[in-house]
């Protein structure tokens, strides 16, 4: 984790820490060539985000590090699982500036080591005693699974809807937020309308949190990132930051894939336009909807802190 992400996680950062540290150590106990992979995904870093909002959410009850580690750490590995599987489908070389599990040890090994944590992860949710537990994060994994798909069936249709679009970032990144927020609350005892809540803010930061990074996408630089600059739209996928910028449609054929020098040249354009200010704009509004959300919680300094990460998803370089 990073310092400013650290600092950012509030009154769970120690616990946070002391999951970092069983995670690590529990690969010890599973398969050498899936936890040697796994390991090094760990080794290069990560926000941490949705282990931090179950911890964040049940500090809103009644809190207990000992029951919601379980659910923690399992939402940890499930976001790690969906890494390595995506990794494949995208064919990408690096990841945080590292070789990839598909790259080091080949596609059809990294789809057993994403399967073999997805298993790992439904174990560890089992360990709160709560089916619901494991029912949420299973039904957050289909709906990745199912945004997935219609990603790859979407593939080089450049000009895409807004609404399309924002059903596909929607379940591949901000259901898995929605579900940690919810799992949270559960584990913290509180009710039904307050977790149905939390899990309205776990969406709107999710959207927030993923629209923010396709922004980077364009906006960083390959040193930063970890991967090349403007990846997603050389394996053929738009996104906000593209949709929001004008004049690029001759450059952008749909049902063709573009070679590296096109993505070069859209990825400058997309700089140089109002696209990238345009996606953050409506980033920051989500992220105020997500706000709206934790009122009914108050002062309480749990409530505090998610309220200042839904400023930290926006306004995040990486």
């Amino acid at each position: 984790m990073s310092a400013g992400a650290d600092a950012t996680f509030g009154p769970v950062a120690a616990d946070l820490a002391r999951l970092e540290e069983v995670i690590r150590g529990s690969f010890g106990d599973d398969h050498p060539a899936a936890a040697a992979p796994m390991a090094d995904l760990f080794a290069s870093g990560g926000k941490r985000l949705r282990p931090a909002l179950v911890l964040l959410c049940a500090h809103l009850g009644e809190y207990r590090f000992d029951r919601v580690a379980p659910a923690a750490i399992a939402v940890e590995l499930t976001h790690a699982a969906t890494l390595v599987h995506d990794d494949v489908i995208d064919r990408s070389p690096t990841r945080r500036g590292r070789p990839t599990a598909a790259a080091s040890a080949g596609s059809e090994a990294a789809i057993l080591v994403g399967d073999h944590y997805f298993a790992r992860a439904y174990l560890e949710s089992s360990r709160t005693g709560l089916a619901e537990v494991v029912s949420e994060l299973a039904a957050a994994v289909m709906r990745i699974c199912a945004a997935e798909l219609e990603q790859q069936a979407a593939l080089r249709n450049y000009h895409p809807s807004l609404e399309s679009y924002m059903m596909r970032i929607e379940g591949k990144t901000a259901a898995l937020l929605a579900a940690c927020c919810r799992i949270g609350g559960l584990l913290g005892g509180l009710d039904s309308p307050d977790r149905e809540a939390l899990g309205r803010y776990g969406n709107a930061l999710g959207l927030a949190f993923q629209i923010a990074d396709d922004v980077l996408d364009y906006t960083s630089e390959e040193s930063e990132l970890g991967k090349p600059v403007g990846h997603d739209l050389l394996e053929g996928s738009a996104t906000l930051p593209l949709m929001l910028s004008e004049g690029l449609d001759r450059m952008l054929p749909d049902g063709r894939r573009l070679s590296a020098e096109t993505v070069d040249a859209v990825v400058r354009e997309v700089r140089s336009g109002q696209g990238p200010q345009r996606a953050l704009a409506r980033a920051s509004e989500l992220a105020d909807e997500a706000r709206a959300e934790l009122a009914r919680f108050g002062e309480r300094e749990a409530a505090r802190t998610l309220d200042a990460l839904a400023t930290y998803v926006v306004s995040r370089k990486l």
